[in-house]
């Protein structure tokens, strides 16, 4: 009695046919002996009248020698299988060729499979299309992005120029009494040596006076001239204690004006920081000149230096004028925020100066009292610590009416 489990030739066609895949099986002379419903359907071929006849029949004479130089090799064993992704009529199919032997292994035929993936050819190309279009706007808008960030950071130096130039506006007065002391001493050698041009002695002496006042303008002069004018950002190994004592050249003028005492608490081994001279000096100008404007009466400025954890230089400014109010101290930051005068500020000094700090890895803290003055403290990554992220804190301290 048969074994109902096996499964019949009857069985293994009708399974073969209900696949969505065309099945063709290729003997080993070369004719078709086996072609399923879905096979029929895709080669556009009649099983009935295909069987038992040459592959050769459904190629054109061009492709004849192709086809048997192929088969050949399946039969030589060049290659057990193959894969080929035709294109045919508009139309997509993933063909795989594989050897079919016997128990013996030897060459029996060639089996194909057949696959209709023109659906899936279609939503790859129209994905591959709405790639490129993604990329191409992706490029577009990071081009777009790099052109504004620049025009940014154009109009940010443009800012800072502005905004040094308003510096330089604030101390001029004091540039000018530092001017005419020694322009006055020269006029006055200069009416020395006419008074007696006999005196070789008196005329060198007075000579030599005059050029001392003269070198003294000139330094200055270069002073502000340097300051004044532009520069690009950049960032080279520098000491602190000299980029604040070179910011309180600047500033000397405005600190005589006001009245105001200057202490200065530099520590020791102070770690370098990495930094660009230039607008650092401009951020300290920046605070030395609101901490005058602070104290128009008079009052201390107090610089001091140190090392702190976490390999960070601190510098703290402190005056001792009439403070931040507890309302304006989240605000002191923004652009085109003051507190002062129309004619006595921008309002973009400490917004420049931050963004300044920022380019650093700097850590700002602020913290104040009415009538009893403002601190700020920044933490800048020591030299070898300089890619730290900043960040910016703010804090206002509860007033006793004392």
């Amino acid at each position: 009695m048969p074994d109902s489990n096996l499964c019949t030739k009857e069985t293994l066609v009708e399974i073969l046919d209900s696949l969505n895949i065309g099945v063709i099986y290729i003997d080993k002379e070369g004719c078709f002996s086996f072609i399923n419903k879905a096979g029929e359907e895709i080669r556009k071929l009649r099983g009935e009248d295909k069987i038992g006849s040459s592959i050769l029949n459904c190629h054109s004479k061009q492709m004849q020698q192709r086809v048997m130089e192929d088969l050949e090799s399946f039969r030589q064993g060049d290659y057990s299988s193959r894969h080929k992704m035709l294109h045919l009529k508009e139309k997509y199919f993933d063909n795989t060729y594989n050897v079919v032997k016997d128990k013996e292994e030897d060459f029996k035929g060639v089996v194909l499979v057949s696959q209709d993936v023109s659906e899936k050819e279609k939503l790859s190309e129209e994905l591959k299309k709405t790639n490129e279009q993604l990329e191409k706007i992706v490029s577009e808008r990071t081009a777009e992005i790099e052109r504004t960030y620049n025009e940014l950071k154009i109009a940010q130096l443009q800012l800072m120029q502005t905004e040094k130039m308003a510096a330089i506006g604030q101390f001029v007065s004091g540039v000018a009494h530092e001017i005419n002391n020694p322009l006055d001493g020269i006029q006055n050698c200069i009416r020395m040596v006419l008074s007696d041009i006999e005196d070789k002695s008196q005329i060198q002496n007075y000579l030599l006076l005059a050029l001392e006042g003269l070198f003294k303008i000139e330094i200055l002069v270069r002073q502000l001239l340097d300051f004044a004018r532009p520069h690009s950002f950049e960032k080279e190994e520098l000491e602190v204690k000299e980029i604040l004592e070179a910011s309180l050249q600047h500033s000397i003028y405005k600190l005589k004006e006001n009245n105001i005492t200057l202490e200065n608490n530099f520590g020791r081994g102070v770690e370098n920081i990495l930094g660009d001279r230039h607008y650092l000096s401009q951020v300290f100008v920046n605070l030395f000149l609101n901490a005058c404007d602070a104290m128009p009466n008079g009052g201390k400025l107090i610089i001091t230096t140190e090392n702190i954890e976490n390999n960070y230089v601190m510098v703290k400014v402190k005056d001792t004028g009439i403070g931040i109010p507890k309302e304006n101290l989240n605000k002191i930051f923004d652009p085109f925020f003051t507190t002062k005068q129309k004619n006595k500020g921008t309002g973009l000094g400490l917004y420049l100066s931050y963004n300044v700090l920022h380019e650093h890895g700097a850590k700002v803290f602020v913290k104040s009292k009415i009538n009893k003055g403002t601190e700020f403290t920044i933490s800048f990554p020591a030299i070898e610590n300089s890619a730290i992220k900043n960040e910016i804190f703010t804090v206002s301290e509860n007033i006793s009416n004392k």
